[in-house]
C-alpha cells in the first residue's frame, strides 16, 4: 500500500462534517433576500444616523383645513387667492418655490385674469433670479399637469416612492426617483437650482451618489437619507398656513434665501401621508416634509451606495469559515461570547459605514450565518463533550475498579507477608539462644532479626497506605501527655543511638494532655528521630524540644548530620521520594516515612516543616493543636 492510499485512509472527515454542514446552510441562505429582516436593519441606521444632521433651508406653506376654514374656500383655492399669498412670498426673496398643488383650468373670466396676475406674478420672482416649478403627480388617467397658461412655467413630476412592490414591501418611503424616462424629477430640478445658488455644480441622475436605472420602470432611484424625523409635531422644519402668507402674517426673512415647498396637508386626507423607517404602521408623516427632505439630501449628497451583494455573500462565507474554526476550539461559553462579539461587530460596523460613508451593507445573511454557525457547531461540540465526558466517567470507572483490585490485592500480600516474617523472626531468635557462644551463626541470625524488623517496617508502611488511599483511616483519640511518647521512644532508640555515639538531648517543657491518637502520634515521632539517628554522624548530637502556646503544642527534632539540598527539600514529603546522597545509599528506607508522617499530623489538624543546611543538619518542627 503506498504512502498516499495509507494518508487517504487515515484521514478523519468527521471532523469536517460540521464544517461542510455549515458552509452549505450559508449558500442555501443566499437563494433567499430576507428583505423584510435588512428592512429592520436598514430603518434603525436610519433613524439613528448621526452622518446627516438639519439644516434650515426648507420651509413648508400648508394647504389645511385651518386656511379653508380662514379663507372661506376649500382646495385648491382661486386663483386670485394665490396670486395675494405669492406676492407676499415673492417678497422675502425665496431661492427655490414649489407648487405642489393639483389646480384645474379657469372656468370663468374673472378666474382667467386672476390667472394672468398670478403668471405675472411669478414671472417677475424668476426674472430676478429665482426659480419657481410646479410639482406633478400621477393618478389613473396619467400625469396631473399644470393649467394651459401656467405650464411655460415649468413643471417636473414629484411622486413619493414607496416599497410597495420592491424590497421589504411594506409601503414604507426609502429611496427617491431622480428621473423618469429622461426627464429630471422635481427634487433633483430643485435641488440642482439650489445648489447652483451656494456655488455647487449641480448633478445629473447618473452622478448622484449610490443612483441606479430601472429599465421596467424607466427611471433612476437612489436610496436617500433622513435628516431628521419627518413625523408630523416632531421635526424642525418650519411650516406654516397658507391663510398666514397670503394675510402677511409672518416674520421679515422668514423665506428668504429659503427653499419653500407650497401643497396640502389635510389631516383628513390620508393620502398626504406617508409611511417612513420613523412610521411603519401609522400614516403621521406629512408628504410634503418629505419632499423638502427629499431635495436636501440630493443638495447634500446625502443619498445611500448600495454595496453589491456579492460582497455580503464572501463575507459571509469567510466569517462561516473563520468563526467555525474558532469555535470549535475553544469551550462552549467562550464560543458563545465569541459568537455574540461577532455579531455585535458586524452590526457597530455596519452602522458606522452607513452614517460615515452612506455605504449600506446588506446585513441580514451576515447575521444569519453567525447564527448557522453557532447552531450547527453547538450541536456537535456537545455531542463532542458527551462523548469525551463519556470516555472519561468510563475511565474513572475502570481505574477505580482497577484501585480497588490494587488495595485489595496490598492488603492481602501485607497481611500474608506478616505471618511468615513473623515465623522468620521468632525461629532466628530461638535459634540464636541455642547457639550462644558460636559467633558466626549469632552473627547470621542477627542480620536475619535486623533484617525481618525492616520489612515488618515496610509491610507496616504499605498497609498504612492502603488505608489512607482507601480513606480508611480511623482516629482513636485520647488524651496523653506528648512527653511521655517521646521519652519512650528515646528509651526504646537508646540501643541505636549507643552503637554510633549520638547523644540525644531532651528539653521537655511541662505540657498538659491533648487530644491525639497514640500509635500514629508515636509512629510520627519515632519516624523523626529514627531518621535523626540514621543521617546523624558518629559522636553527634539530635535534640528534642517541646513547647506550647495558647494554639499549638510543639515538637521539634534537630540533628547536625548531612543535612538535605535545597531542591530535595520540596519534595521530602511526596510518596516514594528519598534523597539522593552517599548517606541515603547506605540507608535502607521505603520512600513512605515522611509522607506518612505529614499524613497523620494534618490528620490530626497540625503541620509540619522542615529545614536543612548542608554538612549542617536538619530540623523538623510538628505542631499539633492544643485542646
Amino acid at each position: 500500500m503506498s504512502d498516499l492510499e495509507v494518508k487517504k485512509k487515515n484521514w478523519d472527515f468527521a471532523k469536517y462534517y460540521p464544517l461542510i454542514f455549515t458552509v452549505i446552510f450559508v449558500v442555501i441562505l443566499f437563494q433567499y433576500s430576507f428583505s423584510p429582516l435588512e428592512a429592520i436593519f436598514y430603518d434603525l441606521r436610519v433613524k439613528f444616523d448621526f452622518g446627516n444632521w438639519f439644516r434650515d433651508e426648507v420651509v413648508l406653506i400648508t394647504l389645511d383645513e385651518e386656511s379653508d376654514e380662514y379663507l372661506g374656500e376649500n382646495y385648491p383655492y382661486t386663483y386670485a387667492t394665490h396670486e395675494g399669498m405669492l406676492s407676499r412670498l415673492f417678497q422675502d426673496r425665496p431661492r427655490v418655490v414649489n407648487y405642489l398643488i393639483s389646480m384645474g383650468e379657469p372656468e370663468s373670466v374673472r378666474d382667467e385674469e386672476d390667472l394672468k396676475n398670478m403668471r405675472t406674478s411669478i414671472d417677475k420672482y424668476v426674472e430676478n433670479n429665482g426659480h419657481f416649478r410646479f410639482g406633478t403627480e400621477m393618478d389613473a388617467w396619467g400625469e396631473q399637469i399644470p393649467p394651459r397658461d401656467l405650464r411655460g412655467l415649468g413643471y417636473s413630476l414629484a411622486l413619493i416612492n414607496v416599497d410597495n412592490a420592491a424590497f421589504a414591501k411594506d409601503d414604507v418611503s426609502r429611496r427617491l426617483i431622480l428621473n423618469i424616462s429622461g426627464e429630471d424629477s422635481l427634487h433633483l430640478w430643485s435641488a440642482n437650482r439650489f445648489r447652483e445658488s451656494l456655488s455647487e455644480p449641480p448633478l445629473s441622475a447618473t452622478e448622484v451618489f449610490g443612483s441606479y436605472y430601472t429599465s421596467k420602470a424607466d427611471a433612476t432611484f437612489a436610496m436617500y437619507r433622513y435628516s431628521e424625523t419627518p413625523i408630523e409635531g416632531k421635526g424642525r422644519i418650519k411650516a406654516i398656513n397658507f391663510h398666514k402668507v397670503r394675510v402677511g402674517l409672518f416674520p421679515k426673512g422668514y423665506f428668504t434665501d429659503k427653499i419653500v415647498l407650497v401643497g396640502p396637508s389635510y389631516i383628513s386626507n390620508v393620502a398626504d401621508y406617508v409611511l417612513t423607517p420613523f412610521n411603519k404602521e401609522d400614516y403621521r408623516a406629512p408628504k410634503l416634509g418629505l419632499h423638502g427632505q427629499l431635495i436636501q439630501a440630493l443638495v447634500h449628497d446625502k443619498t445611500v451606495y448600495p454595496i453589491p451583494r456579492y460582497v455580503t455573500y464572501a463575507l459571509s462565507l469567510l466569517i462561516a469559515i473563520a468563526l467555525s474554526i474558532i469555535i470549535s476550539q475553544v469551550r462552549p461559553t467562550k464560543g458563545l461570547l465569541i459568537t455574540i462579539m461577532t455579531m455585535m461587530v458586524i452590526l457597530i460596523f455596519s452602522y458606522l459605514i452607513f452614517c460615515l460613508f452612506g455605504l449600506w451593507l446588506y446585513v441580514t445573511h451576515l447575521v444569519l450565518t453567525v447564527f448557522v454557525v453557532y447552531y450547527i457547531w453547538v450541536p456537535f461540540r456537545a455531542i463532542g463533550e458527551y462523548q469525551r465526558r463519556y470516555a472519561i466517567q468510563e475511565e474513572a470507572k475502570l481505574l477505580k475498579k482497577v484501585e480497588s483490585l490494587k488495595q485489595n490485592f496490598i492488603s492481602l500480600m501485607s497481611h500474608d507477608l506478616k505471618t511468615p516474617v513473623a515465623k522468620i523472626a521468632g525461629i532466628a531468635d530461638v535459634t540464636m539462644r541455642d547457639a550462644q557462644g558460636n559467633v558466626e551463626v549469632t552473627k547470621g541470625l542477627t542480620n536475619i532479626i535486623d533484617a525481618t524488623k525492616e520489612l515488618n517496617k515496610f509491610i507496616t508502611s504499605i498497609l498504612d497506605l492502603t488505608k489512607i488511599e482507601s480513606q480508611n483511616l480511623a482516629l482513636n483519640m485520647v488524651n496523653k501527655d506528648i512527653n511521655s511518647i517521646i521519652q519512650g521512644i528515646v528509651e526504646e532508640l537508646k540501643y541505636e543511638a549507643g552503637q554510633k555515639n549520638i547523644r540525644v538531648e531532651t528539653e521537655l517543657a511541662p505540657l498538659y494532655p491533648i487530644e491525639l491518637d497514640v500509635t500514629l502520634i508515636k509512629r510520627v515521632l519515632s519516624n523523626l528521630i529514627e531518621n535523626a539517628l540514621k543521617y546523624s554522624g558518629e559522636n553527634s548530637t539530635v535534640s528534642v524540644k517541646t513547647w506550647d502556646d495558647d494554639d499549638w503544642v510543639t515538637i521539634e527534632i534537630a540533628d547536625n548530620g548531612v543535612g538535605i539540598p535545597e531542591d530535595d527539600l520540596e519534595h521530602i514529603f511526596d510518596k516514594f521520594y528519598r534523597v539522593k546522597n552517599d548517606a541515603s545509599h547506605s540507608i535502607k528506607g521505603t520512600g513512605l516515612g515522611l509522607y506518612l508522617v505529614k499524613y497523620f499530623v494534618e490528620l490530626h489538624g497540625g503541620s509540619i516543616a522542615a529545614s536543612s543546611k548542608l554538612r549542617q543538619g536538619t530540623n523538623f518542627t510538628v505542631k499539633l493543636i492544643n485542646k
